[in-house]
């Protein structure tokens, strides 16, 4: 696994643009919520100019967070293709260097076939792991601070759920999956 994130290395400007837009647009949905709080809050103080402003930035966030969703995608499958194809060059180089002698009769397409498979199931990987869980982490800790800000005990609070459901949950189902195969 460390061999394969070391192969992120030439592309860590886009994945660093793709983790940044996703923190973004992930933040921009959350805001959506908390911000209809705000402008409940408005609406029983009788803010109206507030809750204006509050609905402006509320379609504002919702707009954002589509175009940023997408910024991440791209580049989240920008490096996984770019991965893919050396991956691939790598691997059928190595099978120039057998063929045709060392595979004949083994089904050499069959072996394509299956490799190619295999390559493919890393696209998950770079496209789908390593980004949305440094997403998880920041988002979190930024909602965690936002959620202190507005009353520590309910940072903390906040702070011990993301742990619970992000950490503690995932190992306990991992360990049982674990024991059960």
């Amino acid at each position: 696994m460390i061999r394969l994130l070391k192969m992120i290395n030439p592309l860590k400007y886009v994945m660093l643009l793709g983790i940044f837009l996703g923190t973004l647009g992930h933040l921009a949905a959350a805001f959506i919520t908390i911000l209809g709080g705000f402008g409940i809050v408005s609406f029983v103080n009788g803010d109206i100019d507030g809750l204006t402003f509050i609905f402006i930035i509320m379609g504002v966030s919702a707009l954002a967070r589509g175009f940023l969703r997408y910024g991440e995608q791209t580049c989240n499958h920008y490096i996984a293709f770019k991965i893919l194809a050396i991956i691939r060059d790598k691997v059928f180089v190595a099978l120039r260097r057998l063929c045709p002698a060392k595979l004949d009769g083994h089904g050499k397409g069959n072996l394509i076939s299956i490799i190619t498979a295999d390559i493919e199931l890393l696209e998950v990987f770079f496209a789908h792991t390593i980004s949305p869980i440094a997403i998880a982490f920041i988002t979190s800790l930024i909602m965690v601070i936002f959620i202190w800000s507005q009353h520590p005990i309910a940072g903390i609070i906040s702070l011990l759920a993301y742990i619970t459901v992000g950490i503690a949950l995932p190992l306990w189902n991992g360990s049982r999956s674990a024991d059960a195969g």
